[in-house]
């Protein structure tokens, strides 16, 4: 199974010296200020998935949850749609036990207080990706299972304590499985996945560009209130700021970079190595997945890609 390492310090939410120029946490990103940083340097620590270096300074350095993908607050200057977006990232938040969050007006995805800046958490942590994050699962306090610095093999019921189970578990976030994620607890979070959406719970009544489901993509606007996987979201926002609404180019555009745009996946239904572009059914300006997003796994991005 794959090794992770522990890491304690404290998650942050706002630097007291620069309020408006702090962090702005999503349902899916934290930033967090380890003890150590060493052990984040020391590749042999942590393994740097895509060959770039972790983006950490004196302030810490950004957590991208494990596993899941929560609707986009902001990304490109657009977003998705909000309620289920700001769900996520309050109760993700609430569960690393920040209390009474207020936002900036001008500034709606920085935080203008709370009742405490940082606090104390741990992660568990299996490498950095492609944009210099740790990739991770998160927790509150300092009641780790070793010492800071252990190599622990991660095992179910040690990730089913974490925030990123527990948003899964809500139907507050979707699926995103990588390659690096080791089969037992891909299984085991997709389950639990699976259970969310069979219930109803968080945003699954209102997902669509699932199987079944397609979404219409007129332009940017009618993404804003999109509830569809957000990679598929991210794909479609950066595609219509470079060629504009429509989706009659969007598989020859997809095509044309293999790195940053087609994911190499892998079909868990029929085990097949695809990409991006053979799981999606395009219509007209109609899109769907054509498997669950349970069902893919995605391979990380090489050295020279450019995440997500």
């Amino acid at each position: 199974m794959t090794e992770y390492t522990l890491l304690y310090g404290n998650f942050v939410i706002r630097y007291p010296d620069l309020p408006k120029q702090g962090p702005e946490p999503d349902g899916d990103t934290v930033k967090f200020a380890p003890d150590n940083q060493k052990l984040v340097l020391d590749k042999n620590q942590i393994p740097r998935l895509s060959g770039r270096p972790p983006k950490i300074n004196g302030r810490g350095i950004s957590v991208r949850l494990e596993a899941i993908d929560a609707l986009e607050t902001h990304f490109e200057r657009t977003h998705q749609e909000l309620t289920g977006g700001k769900k996520a990232r309050d109760i993700l938040l609430a569960g690393l036990g920040f209390t009474n969050i207020k936002y900036w007006e001008d500034l709606p995805n920085k935080i203008k207080s709370a009742d405490k800046d940082s606090l104390p958490g741990f992660v568990l942590s299996n490498g950095i990706d492609a944009n210099g994050r740790l990739i991770g699962f998160v927790y509150s306090g300092s009641d780790g299972p070793g010492k800071d610095g252990a190599k622990l093999t991660a095992k179910s019921d040690l990730i089913d304590k974490s925030m990123n189970t527990k948003l899964l578990l809500d139907g507050l976030a979707f699926p995103a499985f990588y390659g690096t994620l080791a089969p037992v607890l891909r299984k085991n979070l997709s389950a639990k996945s699976e259970a969310a959406r069979t219930a109803g719970k968080g945003i699954w009544p209102r997902a669509t560009g699932l199987p079944g489901l397609p979404t219409k993509v007129s332009d940017l606007k009618s993404l804003t209130t999109s509830v569809i996987w957000p990679k598929l979201f991210r794909r479609l926002v950066v595609y219509i700021n470079e060629t504009g609404p429509g989706l009659d180019q969007f598989d020859e555009w997809l095509r044309d970079d293999g790195v940053d745009r087609n994911d190499k996946v892998n079909r868990l239904d029929t085990d097949e190595n695809v990409r991006l572009l053979d799981i999606l059914d395009i219509k007209g300006n109609t899109i769907a997945l054509r498997i669950q997003p349970e069902l893919i796994v995605i391979e990380p991005d090489p050295a020279d890609g450019n995440g997500r």
